[in-house]
């Protein structure tokens, strides 16, 4: 309830909050904050104004988010539509090392290297922002890993990647993710096939 001493804004932000909460509300506020802090930039992007976009009142974002940051925190982790159980391929049976591995390029420049809005915002807020730097490494850490254990797996080495694995799926991880920013795909910037046949004969000679 508020208090005779509160001021206009605390009671306004009191009203907010008691308002009715959509289900969809929270999906308009990412939604709206992703193409804001794409085009304007994190800081430069007010909560006010995300609220507008969204078309629901100012309180109900620090309804779903602590502040700001919590806010853009949740647009890299929920709107980047990145499911790590689908990076890697089914094997194809029959197919040698450079073939799965040429394999695993085409599949990861589907999942990866179509141009993102969220991946955008990332690269835009790294250098200013330590807990976004944060999560663009925890999530380059996750994707490498899975790749990591498929490339073990196609070496016969199934659970055990080695730093020769572990080395390659973060030099693969990279260059599928940076192809979009600059405006192509990773089979448009690079042969798979040649990729493949490059890591292959390094993975090739592991005993």
């Amino acid at each position: 309830m508020d208090g005779p001493g509160a001021s206009p804004a605390a009671r306004a932000g009191e009203r907010d909050r008691a308002l009715p909460v959509d289900p969809s509300t929270r999906d308009r506020i990412l939604a709206a904050a992703e193409l804001l802090f794409a085009e304007h930039g994190f800081d430069r992007t007010s909560t006010a104004r995300i609220a507008a976009a969204a078309s629901v009142p100012h309180g109900l974002i620090f309804y779903y988010f602590k502040t700001k940051m919590d806010l853009l925190l949740a647009v890299v982790r929920d709107r980047g539509g990145l499911a790590l159980d689908d990076l890697v391929p089914a094997p194809r049976p029959g197919a040698d090392l450079p073939q799965a591995i040429a394999h695993l390029w085409e599949h990861l420049s589907a999942a990866l290297g179509r141009p993102s809005i969220v991946r955008r915002i990332i690269f835009q807020e790294l250098a200013a922002h330590s807990e976004v730097r944060q999560r663009a490494l925890e999530l380059h850490d996750q994707i490498s890993a899975v790749v990591s254990q498929h490339l073990a797996c196609l070496s016969g080495q199934a659970g055990q990647p080695r730093p020769e694995h572990e080395a390659a799926a973060r030099l693969i991880t990279i260059a599928v993710g940076m192809a979009p920013l600059l405006g192509e795909s990773g089979n448009d910037r690079l042969d798979g096939n040649a990729v493949a046949a490059l890591i292959a004969g390094g993975l090739g000679t592991l005993s």
